[in-house]
């Protein structure tokens, strides 16, 4: 991790929040940096659901939530998007579900 370079623009704008006294140094900048980053992200099991138990999870969500985007579902109902997307391809053609 030591050695750790970044650009030109960074350094300077780092040590500009630096000299406004925001940051006491560059190091608690980029710990801080790096907390923030780790705490966002979030690792996640996706459940494993049939193409039925989807469809149906899909359907229920939809009626409570009209206007949303496929992640948003999948997200929600935590099942693999690439599921989400075919069941909603699925439920278009069916014409459950308008484009």
């Amino acid at each position: 991790m030591a050695g750790t370079r970044l650009a030109e623009m960074q350094e300077k704008k780092i040590q500009e929040l630096v000299g406004m006294g925001i940051y006491i140094s560059t190091s608690e900048f980029i710990r801080e940096a790096v907390r923030e980053k780790l705490e966002s992200i979030e690792i996640r099991d996706l459940r494993k659901v049939s193409n039925a138990a989807a469809k149906k999870e899909v359907i229920e969500y939809l009626k409570e939530n009209k206007k949303v985007y496929p992640s948003d579902i999948a997200d929600a109902l935590n099942i693999d998007i690439d599921l989400v997307l075919a069941t909603i391809k699925e439920l278009i053609n069916e014409g459950r579900v308008k484009n």
